[in-house]
């Protein structure tokens, strides 16, 4: 009698929630000032960027702070939260630098978040959490400037795998699954043959039911199979400080003002390639311009150096960098272009 009457009200308790969760505004706030020290406006923005489901119906959500034209538009910093059934939303101490690439649990029910920097030739860091609350960067083999990582969960060990793609350049390190979590642990590196051999092991299910929804709009939609229970935050939140409008330039020339011309340096298919041009180009690095392209389900990335009002002045530039860089093979497949 006493489950009955505990289950019913439980279930009167779930009821009485509100079916849409949404994200109180001290919230954003929070973020901003954990990822900034500036507050989130027009030009510097709070955006979301990965999540991953926990145990208890639970979701934890990263955000970061987007500047279009800066050296690294998704920032360097990701900051964690937690929401539950409840709605209520937990902000996590700290934040993991860098930009994620990948959230993995592993067959011990502990979680796995890969970053990579933009900044420094790829640079890879993983962290480690068990339930989303406290996390511990794991300390990886000291040669890791690679453009892919893959974890190898086994049942007693852990494999990382790097790759750099344009040479097709494999190195794996190997340690037991306890040895990785300590402070110092020991990476040994594999032979290819050993790499091979190995086996890693899915891992299993765990009961969620929360659908990330596409919607269009400015909003993210995450919805429960089972309960009546919506969570929509805005994929883009911005304070209510109000940013200066530059004044509207009347003319034919307006258009180009708006799309001005550039020097592409490259298309690249991976992010990680993009500190290669950055450290060749170091001396100009606050005039380099970094584009995403989505183009169908595939997402390229563009380094522009400079702009110009028009065709003319921006191969004169060229032509003057090219003298400049005499050795540079960027440069010599560099040409003038209209930017994205």
């Amino acid at each position: 009698m006493k489950k009955i009457l505990l289950i019913l009200f439980s279930l009167q308790q779930l009821q009485a929630l509100p079916s849409t969760i949404t994200m109180p505004t001290t919230i954003q706030e929070q973020l901003c000032n954990k990822l900034s020290d500036q507050n989130c406006n027009e030009v510097q923005q709070l955006h979301y960027s990965h999540h991953f489901k926990l145990d208890n119906d639970a979701l934890l959500l990263f955000f970061h702070i987007y500047k279009k034209d800066a050296l690294n538009p998704h920032g360097s910093l990701n900051a964690p939260i937690i929401l539950n059934m409840q709605g209520k939303w937990k902000s996590i101490k700290g934040y993991m630098s860098d930009e994620i690439q990948e959230i993995l649990r592993d067959p011990f029910n502990g979680i796995w978040l890969h970053t990579v920097s933009t900044t420094r030739n790829g640079y890879s860091s993983l962290y480690y959490s068990k339930n989303g609350l406290n996390w511990q960067k794991v300390k990886l083999p000291s040669i890791r400037t690679f453009q892919t990582l893959k974890l190898c969960f086994q049942r007693n060990e852990l494999i990382l795998t790097f790759q750099r793609v344009e040479n097709d350049n494999v190195k794996a390190w190997i340690t037991t699954y306890h040895d990785a979590l300590s402070k110092e642990p020991t990476w040994r590196l594999m032979e290819k043959k050993e790499l091979y051999q190995k086996v890693c092991q899915k891992t299993s299910p765990y009961n969620n039911a929360w659908v990330k929804q596409r919607v269009k709009g400015v909003n993210i939609l995450f919805k429960h199979k089972y309960k009546n229970r919506i969570i929509t935050f805005p994929k883009k939140s911005n304070s209510t400080k109000i940013i200066p409008q530059k004044p509207h330039i009347e003319g034919k020339n307006n258009r180009m003002l708006h799309k001005p011309y550039s020097i592409q340096l490259g298309t690249f298919n991976y992010k990680t390639s993009i500190p290669l041009v950055y450290q060749e180009f170091e001396a100009l690095k606050d005039k380099l311009i970094t584009r995403e392209i989505h183009k169908e389900s595939k997402i390229q990335y563009k380094v522009f150096l400079n702009s110009f009002i028009n065709r003319k002045t921006a191969q004169k530039s060229l032509e003057i960098l090219k003298q400049q860089y005499i050795n540079s093979k960027i440069l010599k497949n560099a040409f003038i272009t209209k930017l994205p």
